[in-house]
């Protein structure tokens, strides 16, 4: 199963140019004491819908219910929210974009990340997925997603903002 949300991770990178649209990320800043500044927008969307910073879903076990999950780096307030073309930005050097969930259900289990599993990673100014009920386990309850900005040694230098999807 866990080669399943690793296989809805990647599915994502073929399938983000589908369920984009609209609008530039802003550059990445780094000091030169190695702290990062910068900000990870995260939002989410139904089928071909508005991005929004939630959402509640009902949830049928037999029935596969998909939505997008996309974090931008930098992204500008007030700009459209388009991960297609902040996938072409640049993250401060020698980091990564990670795309987590709590509680862990059917993701990735990681050292440095308690709590919280593993549903992606981006070098990129973007993280895109397309998550379901499956990394779920399809059970009913609060999912929380988040998007770390790690270094090389998987140290969180910055968080996105918090979202949640409740399965009713």
């Amino acid at each position: 199963m866990r080669r399943a949300v690793i296989l809805l991770a990647v599915a994502f990178v073929v399938l983000a140019s589908t369920l984009a649209s609209g609008a530039v990320a802003g550059p990445s800043r780094a000091t030169r004491t190695g702290e990062v500044t910068g900000t990870i927008t995260l939002r989410a969307r139904l089928h071909q819908g508005a991005w929004r910073r939630s959402l509640s879903l009902r949830l049928v076990k037999l029935r596969l219910t998909s939505f997008a999950l996309c974090a931008i780096w930098n992204h500008p307030a007030g700009a459209a929210f388009d991960c297609e073309a902040a996938s072409h930005t640049k993250l401060p050097e020698g980091t990564t974009m990670r795309l987590e969930q709590n509680p862990v259900a059917k993701a990735l289990k990681k050292a440095d990340s308690p709590g919280w599993g593993m549903l992606g990673a981006s070098p990129d100014g973007a993280l895109g997925a397309v998550l379901s009920n499956l990394v779920t386990g399809n059970h009913r309850g609060t999912f929380h997603y988040r998007v770390t900005l790690r270094d090389r040694a998987g140290k969180i230098l910055v968080t996105s903002n918090a979202f949640t999807v409740v399965w009713r």
